[in-house]
């Protein structure tokens, strides 16, 4: 046990000589006295540096051994999108040229994100790419791609969505003449079918918002089908008893019927055509005024109640299959009823015959 006691007490002793010594070399140094930098020496060896800071050109001697190092000693800070050439890890050596393109703030709106960046590139299209924002398609930018870039940029996008849309297309009516069908008689040849229309529509969004809805191009996706009818074209000669002897006829119209007299017609007592029909004849019982499109003058007719007629004249109020039965003055009746119109034999050249009325 006493053996012990005093080992212990040498141990503490050495220590305690240790800490004296120490704490003898740790004295605190006035703040101004500390160097980062040590001042150089007779042995180190230093090399002109020609620095063109965005154009200023500044000479500085350094023994850093890249070109970092050596902006960093000269207390030239280099901030991210500044450009440096060469690039900062090259070796130092002597008369090397550094070009420093400072960087300048710029505004990237895109995507609905307003991006806040540095950059030293002028044109917008090496800004973007720098950026890492990409055009695509219709993309664009203001200003343009090829523009300075100035202090913001707008990225537009364009996306075009399309759809096809089909509306029906009607189909046509047609006429056909059949030469075993009975003149004023139709029938249905070919039934009409509906076609389809296709139409490609574009629908153009920028940056989100859809704008009007385009025709792009259209095709018939499926044609329609016309509508054929056949009309009679053949003309039996026919006879009929009347109050006035055997009539021959080839074709018998249905038409409205009005009456008109010289003094009825309209037309001015001074005027040379008063009492005059259309053929330059003077007015009388027997003389009608028919539409020419359907009928023309000259053809010969039977009206019953009225007797036989041949058309001599026109009219502005004789429209379509109307008919206008002439008489005198002294022997004027009123008419205004459909009556039955048979058309009387000589059958008229096949030219002059309007196959389908209305």
């Amino acid at each position: 046990m006493r053996y012990y006691i005093v080992y212990t007490s040498v141990k503490s002793v050495i220590v305690w000589l240790a800490l004296v010594l120490v704490t003898g070399g740790c004295t605190p140094i006035e703040q101004e006295n500390i160097e980062v930098n040590p001042k150089p020496t007779a042995t180190d060896v230093y090399i002109p540096i020609n620095v063109i800071d965005d154009g200023d050109l500044t000479t500085l001697k350094s023994d850093a051994k890249t070109i970092g190092r050596a902006l960093a000693y000269a207390d030239l800070d280099i901030y991210a999108g500044d450009e440096v050439d060469p690039p900062l890890d090259t070796l130092i050596y002597s008369g090397i040229i550094i070009n420093i393109k400072r960087s300048r703030p710029i505004l990237i709106n895109v995507d609905g994100r307003a991006i806040e960046f540095r950059t030293h590139h002028d044109k917008v299209s090496d800004v973007l790419t720098e950026a890492r924002i990409t055009l695509v398609g219709r993309d664009y930018s203001e200003p343009s791609l090829s523009s300075k870039a100035m202090r913001t940029i707008e990225v537009v996008r364009v996306f075009d969505e399309y759809r096809i849309e089909y509306q029906p297309v009607p189909f046509d009516k047609q006429w056909m003449g059949l030469p075993d069908l009975e003149i004023d008689r139709a029938r249905v040849h070919q039934s009409g079918k509906t076609g389809v229309l296709a139409r490609r529509l574009r629908v153009r969004y920028i940056n989100g918002v859809p704008s009007q809805d385009m025709l792009v191009d259209e095709w018939i996706h499926t044609a329609p089908l016309p509508r054929i009818t056949g009309y009679g074209m053949k003309i039996p000669i026919r006879n009929i008893e009347t109050p006035d002897g055997t009539i021959e006829y080839w074709r018998v119209v249905s038409m409205l019927a009005t009456s008109y007299s010289p003094s009825r017609a309209g037309t001015p007592v001074t005027a040379s055509w008063y009492g005059k029909t259309r053929t330059g004849k003077a007015l009388k019982k027997g003389m009608v005024a028919i539409d020419t499109r359907y009928i023309p003058l000259g053809s010969t007719m039977y009206i019953p109640g009225y007797g036989f007629a041949t058309a001599e004249d026109t009219g502005s109020g004789i429209r379509g299959l109307m008919i206008d039965l002439g008489y005198e003055d002294h022997n004027y009746r009123s008419w205004r009823s459909y009556v039955t119109v048979y058309l009387r034999t000589p059958v008229p050249p096949i030219d002059q015959i309007v196959w389908i009325l209305p």
